[in-house]
């Protein structure tokens, strides 16, 4: 460019862009006037005149827009909270009191111990690790910090403390430190390493979040990326991932309480000792974990739980509300914090079984302030909630830069809330108290009381605490409704100081309330060596009428290698179980599978119940064990409902001899079973393509199989024809490719393309050629691609020079994009020809649609590429550039706040073009390829989002790196890693299909580079539509129609796509009779905006065979309690609605139904002819006594 042309592109850029090229040049001359101190008069001199000349301007606030980097003063942050009513919210400390707090705790003083990292996340070349403890006190208990003393200091990145045996444990990176200060100066001289050996994989991921439990056992977590293998006294303990240690501090004995999640920071305990968990990295809110739980990525596991709240965002930090200040209701109230959405939430638990269900409430706390970022939170001494702020306009993740100058490393608060008008809770002198007064605060209604009474008693003389232990529950008062609480306590403090109490223990074992019942259990089971009768009282527990017991009983006998063990265990099964039980039962069983196997493999009646039989055989992988469950299959002695877990686990283990018998059962001409025979015909089938399995056949079954005039079985005998290699079937799929059903001529086809003889391939190659159907023509041409690339290319050249439809062509050019070999081959042949220059453009616009970006620059890619452009596909100028430099990012993020509309944005988010709603989800509903953005705008600066969008290589978020499953047979699956597990591995693959894939059929599992968001994605967008949708990325998560409200709203849909679809119905012909059952065939997915609606226009149009039209969308709700279900439906009228089949009635939008616990789908139909425009909401109404407690189903 000229210099003329410089000037004149200069002066066309606006004020705002001019004013910010004049305070970047002004920071130039500063930095420079810095380091040449000869010159700096006059650079600065300079520097004030330009920062003079842009004072009256936008400059200031366009470069705050543009960073994102807001106001440091606490009190701005303070006037931009809005907190809970009756509630209020002050500053209790803030830096250089306080700097980068990172976890929390309160010692018996009253005094909040936290831990400080200002070299997070990396240490720089150079510098020197000088993380501290801080000790900071309110001295004169007005609510506000007074003092703060640095404790320790030289550590490196602590992520944990816990004030504790006189002195503080601290997670110093690898290790665990106790610190203490013996003389009396408030900073620490005795250092002791207590363990070592903890993984280091990431920094956010190291051991953390240090916790008491009721117990008097300490307790902590660690992260996904974290592999730790400690040296105990009593072995090594290894921990492969995240997860939740125990730890005793008197024996040293270091166990694994649970396994899994991401990025765990929160984990608390309930007044019965019931553990809940956290996960920053998660997307289900709060998990509730008990000894054993495992959880999703936890290396080796093969059953999993889940969170109470899916579609929830991540959290750091929790605590139980519990005291006199706060109110009543709020009593037993979970809190933690949404960092990336500036927010504390509060969730409300109601127990379910042996679990519960949880429902997110009002927030406590909430700003527009993107500096704010919660991360711990804790109920304090005097009954408030303290909430520990790290500050930072960005979030602390890989996503951005480590060494990103927007970093904060300065800052920090310490944030106080209170409820109006209600007294404060009067510090306790806990410190000087003597034993008796220390027992006594066991009765008291804060958790903060109980807890640091139980810890000084632990730390005093054991004989002298049990002799006052003993008085003070001889007299305790039975008609005190916390009778059994206190009781429980008192076990707790028995277990704290080592002491066994087995008629204490005897006595809760017993006792009225469950809980108590649950918590005694468990200490039952931590003193197993000292009580004989331990498995016996454990196999009494299987058999109470409370789920939760029964629980706790049930992994308590997983400690007992003994067949009574096991079938005590089984005994579970003969009251209701739930979702937590049948983990644990599953778990135990498994863990005891020696001692039982051999007996049952000998004798199938061992247990004489075949519901324990069924669920025992189903927790083990062993060969004979699968033959067992074959046989029993074949008979039909299988439980209805175990049939589909043991359908799965014959497909993916069955021997041939297994598969033999399900095929008997299948082609069984008495069978009336049209359902059972499908299934059967499906596991056969996923058999033969997953693990190459062909059971003994003739093909004269198969022939009488393919006359049936059921079009379902048709289609899967043809695909077992197919993979089963039936060449002599030949002419039965010929025949059966002219019949009038679509998918059968499908099926046919396809099963003509895995035959790979020579006949099939020199019929689907003349098809390919000459038949008149273009659709025909093309379906050959994606067979041949699989086993012939060469004739399918030849017959696809063929095609391309016809000119076909635009949807033909990129059906062809997909299919060819497939596979890297047929990729190549097609360009070879490609670049020796020309095709017209408007299919070529559409081949170009489907390889920018469709490929991976780490496949682009592979070579088969590159060529394809440059044969297109030659002829004519070339793309159109990229109305939006996609390679920008950090320069014009920057100024464009200007044009994003000033100028961006986000409505439009959610407009061109929600565009099927586009693709977002494929992969991403927002509010727990979307695709589940890519990270859920309900928070995004609030946890990632806009030139960070920018980026993302022109460069998703460059930020991988943790948990999306790509996956290579390299199979035996030289097959590659890519994907994401959903589970590692002990006998498969599980990807989801890019239609987000979660595909197990048995060990035993891996070669190699390795991440690669690469993502599966394709570059380009916004290429074909205007400037300003892009500029529209970075700013409704940027607004996701903040105040108003662009936050994913705690309300009940559906948004996942399925809509039938035509009536053709509904006519497969039986009795189905107009839109008055449709049925309102399960989901109808071939619906499309459809996910409301961010504030809950569903635009109609989303929703297709269906005409029936009267001319009426109408449209059909369904939701799926999982009844976890069975009550009242009501719903309240707005935007159409006159809709009708059916609940699993039964119609329910609406006045003025809204009906109720009582519904039964399982999943249940809702159908509403409404005349389109009277919902023509607007949106179409739905809110669950639970908040009555008897209503049923239900989550809506979210994802794909």
């Amino acid at each position: 460019m000229s210099d003329f042309n410089r000037l004149n592109h200069f002066t066309k850029k606006s004020l705002n862009t001019m004013l910010l090229e004049l305070k970047i040049f002004t920071n130039f001359l500063i930095s420079v006037a810095n380091k040449a101190s000869h010159i700096s008069r006059l650079l600065v001199g300079i520097a004030t005149f330009l920062i003079v000349l842009s004072v009256n301007g936008t400059i200031a606030n366009a470069q705050n827009a543009l960073r994102d980097i807001p106001s440091t003063d606490p009190q701005v942050q303070m006037d931009r909270f809005q907190v809970a009513d009756g509630f209020e919210v002050n500053l209790f400390a803030t830096d250089p009191m306080v700097v980068k707090p990172i976890q929390m705790n309160w010692d018996a003083q009253g005094r909040l111990w936290v831990v400080s990292s200002t070299i997070y996340p990396h240490l720089r070349p150079g510098e020197t690790a000088n993380d501290k403890i801080l000790v900071i006190e309110d001295t004169d208990r007005d609510g506000i910090a007074d003092k703060s003393t640095v404790f320790a200091e030289g550590l490196f990145t602590p992520t944990g403390l816990l004030p504790g045996d006189g002195g503080v444990y601290v997670a110093n990176s690898t290790e665990i430190l106790h610190l203490k200060d013996t003389d009396g100066d408030g900073k620490a001289d005795e250092r002791t390493k207590i363990l070592s050996g903890f993984g280091t994989g990431d920094t956010h991921h190291l051991i953390h979040t240090f916790r008491w439990g009721p117990d008097g056992l300490m307790y902590f977590n660690q992260s996904i990326y974290i592999y730790s293998h400690v040296e105990t006294p009593w072995g090594i303990r290894r921990l492969e991932g995240g997860g939740v240690w125990q730890y005793n501090t008197k024996t040293q004995k270091l166990e694994v309480y649970a396994k899994g999640l991401i990025n765990p920071w929160g984990l608390q305990f309930d007044k019965w000792g019931k553990s809940f968990l956290t996960d920053g990295a998660g997307r289900e809110g709060i998990n509730y974990a008990f000894p054993g739980a495992t959880f999703v990525t936890a290396p080796g596991a093969e059953r999993i739980l889940s969170g109470l709240n899916p579609g929830q965002p991540k959290h750091s930090g929790l605590d139980i509300v519990s005291g006199a200040h706060m109110p009543e209701d709020w009593a037993g109230s979970l809190i933690t914090n949404d960092f990336r959405a500036n927010r504390v939430n509060r969730f409300v638990l109601e127990e379910q079984g042996s679990g519960f269900v949880s429902k997110q409430a009002d927030d406590l706390l909430w700003t527009d302030h993107i500096g704010f970022r919660p991360v711990d939170i804790l109920m304090g001494p005097d009954g408030a909630i303290y909430v520990a702020d790290w500050y930072n306009p960005i979030i602390q993740h890989g996503e951005v830069d480590f060494f990103d100058s927007r970093r904060d490393q300065q800052h920090g608060r310490i944030w106080r809330v209170t409820k109006k008008d209600s007294p404060l809770v009067k510090y306790p002198d806990l410190q000087n108290k003597p034993i008796p007064e220390l027992l006594e605060a066991l009765k008291s209604e804060e958790n903060w009381v109980r807890l640091q009474a139980k810890l000084i008693l632990k730390n005093k003389d054991v004989q002298e605490v049990k002799y006052a232990l003993s008085k003070w529950l001889d007299a305790l008062d039975p008609s005190n409704p916390e009778f059994e609480h206190h009781l429980m306590e008192g076990l707790w403090m028995h277990q704290a100081i080592g002491a066994v109490n087995v008629p204490l223990l005897e006595k809760l074992l017993t006792a009225k309330k469950p809980e108590a019942r649950a918590a005694a259990i468990r200490v039952l089971v931590h003193w197993k060596e000292d009580i004989p009768e331990t498995q016996s009282l454990l196999a009494k527990a299987t058999k109470d009428s409370h789920a939760t017991v029964r629980l706790e009983a049930v992994v308590g006998l997983q400690n007992f290698s003994t067949t009574e063990a096991t079938i005590a265990a089984l005994e579970a099964l003969d009251q209701t179980m739930d979702v937590n039980l049948d983990f644990a039962l599953w778990h135990t069983i498994n863990t005891l599978s020696p001692v039982w196997l051999p007996k049952l493999l000998n004798d199938p009646g061992y247990f004489g119940n075949m519901d324990k039989t069924i669920f025992a055989l189903n927790t083990v992988g062993d060969p004979k064990s699968t033959s067992l469950l074959a046989q029993m299959y074949s008979d039909n002695k299988v439980p209805e409902k175990y049939l589909e877990l043991v359908r799965e686990k014959l497909a993916k283990y069955g021997t041939k001899e297994d598969l033999t018998k399900i095929y008997q059962q299948a082609i069984n001409p008495k069978s009336t079973d049209k359902e059972s025979q499908l299934k059967d015909l499906e596991l056969l089938y996923k058999a033969a393509s997953e693990r190459g399995l062909v059971p003994q056949h003739t093909s004269a079954q198969l022939r009488t199989l393919l006359s049936s005039k059921n079009e379902a079985v048709e289609i899967k005998v043809l695909q077992l024809v197919g993979m089963w290699k039936k060449a002599d079937l030949l002419d039965l799929i010929l025949l059966k490719n002219q019949d009038s059903n679509e998918e059968v001529r499908k099926a046919a086809m396809e099963a003509m393309g895995k035959l790979n003889d020579a006949d099939s391939q020199e019929l689907l190659f003349n098809m390919a050629k000459t038949h008149k159907n273009e659709s025909i023509r093309i379906l050959a041409i994606s067979q041949l691609v699989k086993t012939a690339p060469e004739k399918a290319t030849d017959a696809a050249i063929t095609l391309l020079s016809e000119k076909p439809s635009e949807n033909g062509t990129r059906e062809l050019f997909a299919a060819f994009l497939s596979s890297n070999n047929a990729t190549t081959v097609f360009a070879n042949s490609l670049s020796n020809t020309r095709i017209p220059t408007e299919t070529a453009k559409t081949g170009r616009k489907t390889m920018q649609e469709l490929l991976p970006v780490h496949r682009r620059t592979r070579t088969g890619a590159i060529q394809l590429k440059d044969a297109l452009e030659a002829s004519g596909g070339v793309l159109p100028p990229e109305k939006m550039p996609q390679q920008l430099s950090e320069r014009e990012i920057y100024l464009l993020g200007i044009e994003v706040k000033t100028e961006g509309d986000p409505v439009k944005g959610e407009a061109i988010y929600r565009r099927a073009s586009m693709m977002c709603q494929n992969c991403h989800g927002i509010g727990g509903a979307g695709g589940q390829l890519g990270p859920d953005l309900s928070s995004l705008g609030t946890s990632l600066p806009i030139d960070n989002i920018i980026k993302s969008i022109l460069e998703p290589t460059e930020s991988i978020k943790e948990g999306f790196e790509l996956q290579k499953v390299t199979k035996n047979d030289g097959g590659i699956v890519m994907g994401y890693l959903i589970n590692d597990g002990a006998r498969e591995v599980v990807i989801r693959d890019m239609a987000g299909n979660e595909n197990g894939i048995p060990k035993s059929q891996i070669k190699n599992v390795e991440k690669v580079p690469g993502s599966l968001m394709p570059a380009g994605i916004t290429a074909s967008l205007e400037k300003q539509e892009f500029i529209n949708l970075v700013s409704y990325l940027s607004k996701l998560g903040s105040n108003g129609d662009f936050r994913v409200t705690n309300e009940k709203l559906v948004r996942r849909w399925k809509a039938a796509p035509d009536f053709k679809a509904l006519s497969k119905i039986d009795g189905v012909n107009t839109w008055e009779n449709l049925p309102g059952k399960k989901i109808v065939p071939g619906t499309k997915a459809l996910y409301s905006k961010v504030a809950g609606d569903l635009p109609l226009g989303d929703i297709p149009v269906i005409t029936d065979n009267k001319g009426k039209k109408f449209s059909l969308v369904q939701f799926e709700v999982n009844i976890l309690k069975a009550g009242e279900f009501s719903l309240k439906l707005t935007g159409v009228d006159q809709a009708k609605v059916w609940v699993s089949g039964k119609e329910i009635s609406l006045n003025k939008g809204t009906g109720a139904t009582n519904l039964s616990v399982g999943k249940q789908w809702v159908n509403i139909v409404f005349d389109r002819d009277k919902a023509a425009s607007g949106s179409l909401m739905i809110l669950i109404e639970d908040g009555k006594a008897n209503s049923a407690q239900s989550q809506i189903i979210v994802g794909q």
